[in-house]
């Protein structure tokens, strides 16, 4: 059986201070395969993470890196056991940091480091309230993207980095959303981002009209008619949050509850009460 460290092409290589040899190597499923075989004492496979790293190679968007694979010194993977398995998984062929010699010891200090986050991407570029603005672009994506009957949890529902920054590119406004949320998040308990997310896909159906008076009865309740659906939607939340959450309820049924809420306001329809099933698709803003 072949070491894995020489499957690899040893051309093009760097010596390291520790006696490391690097290269840079297209990595094809076959050659990731193989060095799999040699996969001992890792961690166990996040299928999710697998997933993940697939879809960013499918899509072309996986980029070179310093982080890639190590092989130690007797031909055994040390670290890349992710992307090497998105590799096969994807059928893509990538370029990938390659570190053959490395001392087995050094298994301890790898992957401690704290993994950069959407809203850390964000922050590098200069983006503001990166925290919201990442979960709320995300939401966005779920909403557009997933069946309306489909959880947003599980590996469907994973972002790379690079979906987050170029959602942001695609969707600017969605930073005064989640200005324009927080308030009303503040005054009723509704999720921040998932508040944001809901403006903007209600922005986006009816975006001549003007939402001042939805805010205003959202967010103080003043002068309102039991019946009316800013008041339901408001206590929804307030009742929700006094009794102590009811069932914990997720971002996704957060977007629903506001958008179901939003349409009847719209439509001058009144309703005994908001609710949104287990099971049922998410709705759709209705246009002004």
């Amino acid at each position: 059986m072949n070491d894995p460290a020489q499957v690899l092409d040893m051309s093009a290589t760097s010596w390291g201070a520790e006696g490391f040899v690097s290269q840079v190597q297209l990595m094809d499923p076959q050659m990731a395969a193989e060095i799999l075989r040699y996969n001992e004492g890792n961690r166990k496979l996040d299928r999710s993470t697998v997933e993940l790293y697939a879809g960013a190679m499918k899509r072309g968007e996986w980029k070179l890196s310093h982080q890639g694979v190590a092989i130690d010194d007797r031909g055994n993977l040390l670290d890349g056991q992710h992307r090497l398995a998105a590799v096969v998984r994807s059928g893509v062929s990538v370029p990938m940091l390659v570190v053959r010699g490395v001392d087995r010891d050094s298994f301890s200090v790898v992957d401690t480091g704290k993994r950069r986050s959407a809203s850390d991407s964000l922050k590098i570029i200069g983006a503001a309230d990166v925290l919201n603005l990442a979960a709320s672009l995300r939401y966005l994506c779920l909403y557009d993207t997933l069946p309306g009957d489909v959880a947003w949890t599980g590996p469907k529902a994973r972002l790379t980095n690079d979906q987050v920054l170029e959602l942001h590119e695609q969707h600017p406004g969605m930073l005064d959303c989640v200005r324009r949320a927080r308030p009303v998040a503040g005054a009723i308990g509704i999720i921040t981002s998932a508040c944001a997310a809901a403006i903007y896909v209600t922005r986006r159906a009816a975006s001549d009209m003007d939402q001042s008076e939805w805010f205003a009865g959202v967010i103080s309740g003043a002068n309102l008619d039991e019946e009316d659906p800013r008041l339901r939607f408001r206590n929804f939340f307030i009742n929700g949050r006094a009794q102590g959450g009811r069932r914990r309820m997720d971002a996704r049924e957060h977007v629903a509850i506001y958008i179901k809420a939003w349409n009847d306001w719209v439509k001058g329809e009144k309703r005994q009460y908001l609710s949104f099933r287990k099971g049922e698709s998410m709705p759709k803003p209705v246009a002004s």
